[in-house]
């Protein structure tokens, strides 16, 4: 993953108000398009314009042959309001999160996320790398809204589940319950992904608490009760997956 400087030169006089309107706008194109990531897009204004500082998969994951409609009706916006197309400058590489896959091929994808994330939640089954979601087909319109909506709602429930103060087993029971709203909500993304792409997508379904290691290593899949305990956890995390029902699972964390 990149940090990107854009640039926003401005080249006439307008209002800071329209001018950041139309940033802002092509930003959240860019994101729900994902060529960007996060949410949080740290801004500056100087006397020559706007700096604003992303975060990209790839180098190029902003270029234009990336974009989507609605990256262009914004970029096409800007000279409107007296703001070139930005210059965006790699100031490098963040050091703390994967590349982005670069298999030709995978069998399977997982959709896969934590509070602490920073990439894409859609991950290669075979090297378990981020998956830049411009490379697959779009799922909702013409960008990823219904992906990107799924991966903020988890991490936010991943954030009180870790916090330990309010909400927690309201998360809990959110990210680890087949029925629940957010579930329901990653399986519904997760066909949507593999109706686009004919891969089939697994769903991971968080475990954090069991009664004992035996208990939790002898469990069945939840939703067809058949066998799916692996011999080695798949990506050193998942030590449970069903090829019938797409799931993978872990044995709770604080038995492990």
């Amino acid at each position: 993953m990149y940090t990107i400087s854009l640039n926003f030169k401005v080249t006439d006089t307008f209002e800071i108000e329209s001018q950041m309107d139309v940033v802002n706008s092509l930003l959240g194109a860019w994101r729900m398009n994902g060529q960007i990531l996060g949410d949080q897009f740290p801004t500056a204004k100087t006397e020559l314009g706007y700096f604003v500082y992303v975060n990209t998969l790839e180098c190029d994951s902003i270029s234009d042959q990336n974009r989507n409609k609605y990256v262009k009706k914004y970029a096409d916006a800007l000279t409107e309001v007296g703001l070139p197309k930005p210059e965006a400058v790699v100031v490098g590489k963040e050091p703390e999160c994967q590349d982005s896959c670069t298999c030709l091929s995978t069998e399977f994808y997982i959709l896969y996320t934590t509070y602490v994330t920073l990439e894409t939640p859609l991950r290669c089954g075979h090297c378990f790398n981020p998956v830049p979601l411009y490379k697959i087909p779009k799922t909702y319109d013409d960008e990823y809204y219904n992906i990107i909506c799924w991966q903020s709602d988890y991490q936010s429930c991943d954030s009180l589940q870790m916090n330990c103060t309010v909400g927690e087993r309201f998360a809990n029971n959110q990210m680890g319950t087949l029925e629940s709203p957010l579930c329901r909500l990653g399986f519904e993304v997760g066909e949507s992904i593999s109706s686009k792409t004919g891969k089939p997508v697994y769903y991971y379904l968080y475990k954090g608490a069991g009664k004992n290691y035996e208990a939790e290593a002898s469990r069945k899949c939840p939703k067809c009760s058949g066998a799916w305990a692996q011999s080695e956890p798949l990506h050193g995390i998942f030590d449970f997956m069903c090829g019938e029902c797409k799931l993978l699972s872990n044995i709770a964390w604080n038995v492990q």
